[in-house]
């Protein structure tokens, strides 16, 4: 059973009355956010002077306005614990004290359900993982949750479960359907091939690729074509137009002389070493489709296998 705790962090600004008098206006922004994702219109719309009710007409701009709450609340939570001077931020908050409430909270919780004879396999920030979770377990947990002022949601039941690592697992619910978390098995060519058996589409292919210092250039035979600091790549077969995929970026190191020196080094983008790529763009305004180089997925696809295997998951 997938227990999580719902706008955690939120929930513990309110409880710590972190913005005094303001804490309201504050509370009323989760309130919507969570009347709205429930499907709760209607209680949405009598909150914050009913502001948010132009935008309550339909399921789309309701979809959007939810996002766009969480976003705000989200942001609310980051400045409160923001190394410079705003609005939201309180001097004494040496440590985060929102952050620690909660893991406070967590520890005391993985302790409670530990103690009733239950394996925790996983526990995070706001959510708890444990298998062969009973009603009374369940029920217990969310119970114990209200005792410090947190609401839990039975998010999901697993039928099974894959941990990679602390962060990075995958998880087939009871109605047959897999959940990934982690870039590895978000891939869709990997989630399809491997979990779902979806068709794959051209949209599959596409590898956004972006650097933060420097721009991204296509090497084909030392001709470099400019590209920017984002793009969309295929890999393509060789001898179709295809080139290294290069990340040129200024550097700066103090030569034998001791002067320090600027130059232009290329490095090749994170995860295309070895292949050739073209914009995806290019690859269907060209019709290349056909020489799309499959052996960079199905490599995706086999260090994916590998890591099952490696935890024991039968593949």
């Amino acid at each position: 059973a997938l227990l999580d705790v719902a706008s955690m962090h939120p929930t513990s600004i309110e409880l710590l009355e972190l913005f005094g008098p303001y804490t309201q206006k504050f509370t009323e922004l989760k309130q919507a956010r969570i009347s709205i994702k429930r499907g709760d219109f209607d209680s949405a719309k009598r909150m914050l002077d009913g502001r948010l009710t132009p935008y309550l007409e339909d399921e789309d701009q309701a979809e959007a306005l939810s996002y766009a709450l969480k976003i705000v609340i989200n942001i609310v939570y980051g400045l409160t614990s923001a190394k410079f001077e705003n609005a939201f931020r309180d001097p004494r908050n040496k440590d985060n004290i929102v952050a620690k409430r909660g893991a406070l909270f967590m520890i005391d919780l993985k302790k409670f359900v530990q103690e009733r004879g239950f394996q925790v396999v996983h526990i995070k920030t706001d959510s708890i993982k444990i298998p062969n979770a009973t009603q009374e377990i369940i029920e217990d947990v969310m119970k114990f949750g209200e005792k410090y002022g947190y609401e839990f949601e039975h998010e999901a039941t697993y039928d099974e479960f894959v941990l990679f690592n602390d962060a990075v697992y995958i998880a087939k619910t009871d109605d047959c359907l897999w959940h990934a978390t982690g870039a590895q098995f978000l891939h869709p060519y990997v989630f399809k091939t491997l979990l779902s058996g979806e068709e794959i589409t051209f949209d599959d292919l596409g590898e956004t690729r972006n650097v933060v210092k420097g721009e991204i250039y296509i090497d084909k035979e030392g001709e470099r074509r400019f590209i920017g600091r984002i793009g969309r790549f295929i890999p393509i077969t060789p001898g179709h137009g295809g080139g290294t995929l290069l990340r040129v970026a200024d550097v700066t190191f103090e030569n034998e002389e001791g002067q320090r020196v600027t130059e232009k080094r290329a490095y090749a983008v994170t995860g295309t070493k070895g292949y050739e790529w073209l914009e995806a763009e290019q690859v269907l305004n060209l019709d290349l489709q056909e020489h799309i180089d499959y052996s960079y997925y199905d490599s995706l696809v086999e260090k994916a296998k590998n890591n099952l295997q490696a935890v024991g998951y039968p593949i």
